[in-house]
């Protein structure tokens, strides 16, 4: 998609803005970590379907809703 695809709206960020807004994000992480900050990077977690179902996935988590129920009783 180019930018002759997209219709300008007068509420977003400009490209320049976005940059600006990189550039001090990695400014602050640099200082963060330079002042002895460490950083823990995520990573994906797959969901064993085989114990759970997608309800469970959706609801948060294996278990999540019989806990709940039991709570609420």
């Amino acid at each position: 998609m180019t930018n002759i695809h997209v219709l300008p709206t007068f509420d977003l960020a400009t490209q320049a803005e976005k940059n600006r807004q990189r550039q001090e994000i990695a400014d602050d992480v640099a200082q963060f970590l330079r002042s002895g900050g460490k950083v823990q990077k995520l990573g994906n977690s797959p969901i064993d379907r085989s114990t759970i179902t997608r309800r469970e996935v959706v609801e948060g988590g294996h278990g999540r809703r019989t806990a709940n129920k039991g709570a609420r009783a």
